[in-house]
């Protein structure tokens, strides 16, 4: 019990502010690489598509030249088509979110 206890209070202070616990636990869900240096944004915790989900839809649509992620946010889906396709055209209407689907790239 007291190892849990311990445990507990790392992962809590190891928190990013502002961010609720129940999207913090997910976060090797959303990224596997997490701990590389991911950033996200408030919106981004809760929006962007678990890597495993993103991965296959990216492997679905390997056979494309261009793929366009109209809503690229910080970057999951695109980093995943990028990974399976030839050109990722990556929009968002937040020029704050392209510098972090930049950054995750």
């Amino acid at each position: 019990a007291k190892r849990r206890c311990m445990r507990k209070r790392f992962i809590e202070k190891s928190r990013v502010a502002g961010v609720e616990s129940k999207y913090w636990a997910q976060r090797y869900r959303l990224w596997s690489l997490f701990d590389e240096g991911v950033e996200m944004d408030n919106e981004g915790w809760y929006s962007v598509t678990p890597e495993i989900i993103s991965e296959h839809m990216a492997y679905r649509s390997r056979n494309c030249a261009i793929v366009v992620d109209a809503f690229v946010g910080c970057g999951g889906n695109a980093i995943q088509f990028a990974l399976f396709s030839h050109l990722v055209i990556a929009i968002d209407i937040d020029p704050n979110k392209l510098n972090l689907a930049r950054k995750n790239a």
